[in-house]
């Protein structure tokens, strides 16, 4: 059985007190009942992950000693542009694009988005959708938990994803459009890029914006001959998106 993983707010170091979240201690203690003895995975701030040896459990905090590195597996850049969906089905996208390896999330809000957030529950949704993230890279056991970052509309998106290198928007009324592997393929980007993939909310975009981001550098791909629930397009894109850049079991 694989240790359980947690998620640190600072440095893994070779021995001391480990800087976990009240939830995480809680977690462990409480929940796991992990004691001193056991072993945990512990990823840093900065990514960096150790195998640790728990030396003290209390109401206060844990400590432990670092046994060894954990080597962190090589996943590709692809975030994930996400149009705002219903229910929750944007808990299931951020859910499954985070256990895919997704290392960006940006919830979008369109002309034709069924949910509409103002700022207050725009900033409740991202913590309650980074709060999923966190227990979805734990199970994936993944060395980042991806950024949720704050929600966009489609004249602020492309600055949302500036440091993306490509910018794909799958659209269903993209008649002829190329696929995302071919798409990504062709672009011959460096191992390090990043590559932003946009999805649609339930009705899909308006003309009229995918022309705004094309205008600006974005390119129009398809994902097939059917048309897919936005929830179901949002994974599939990004499983794509991380297979043609070599993630997933790729090349």
């Amino acid at each position: 059985m694989s240790a359980h993983r947690f998620f640190l707010e600072g440095p893994v170091g070779a021995e001391g007190a480990l800087a976990l979240s009240a939830e995480d201690l809680h977690h462990l203690r409480d929940v796991l009942r992990l004691a001193p003895g056991d072993e945990i995975v512990a990823v840093g701030a900065d990514g960096a992950a150790a195998l640790v040896r728990l030396t003290a459990v209390g109401a206060e905090g844990a400590s432990g000693v670092a046994l060894g590195n954990v080597d962190a597996p090589r996943i590709p850049r692809v975030w994930l542009v996400q149009g705002l969906a219903k229910g929750e089905k944007m808990d299931l996208v951020v859910r499954m694009a985070t256990e895919l390896g997704c290392e960006r999330i940006v919830p979008l809000m369109t002309s034709r988005s069924v949910v509409r957030l103002d700022a207050g529950k725009a900033a409740a949704r991202v913590d309650r959708w980074e709060r999923i993230a966190a227990g979805a890279a734990k199970q994936a056991q993944l060395t980042r938990v991806p950024e949720v970052a704050a929600l966009a509309d489609v004249s602020g998106l492309m600055g949302a994803v500036a440091g993306a290198a490509l910018v794909l928007v799958a659209w269903e009324d993209a008649a002829g459009a190329p696929g995302i592997a071919a798409t990504i393929t062709d672009a011959a980007l460096s191992a390090d890029a990043a590559v932003a993939i946009v999805v649609g909310p339930e009705g899909g975009f308006a003309a009229e914006e995918v022309s705004v981001l094309v205008a600006q550098g974005a390119q129009v791909v398809s994902l097939g001959d059917t048309v897919l629930r936005t929830e179901t397009a949002g994974v599939v894109a990004t499983a794509l998106a991380l297979a043609a850049r070599g993630g997933l079991g790729g090349a």
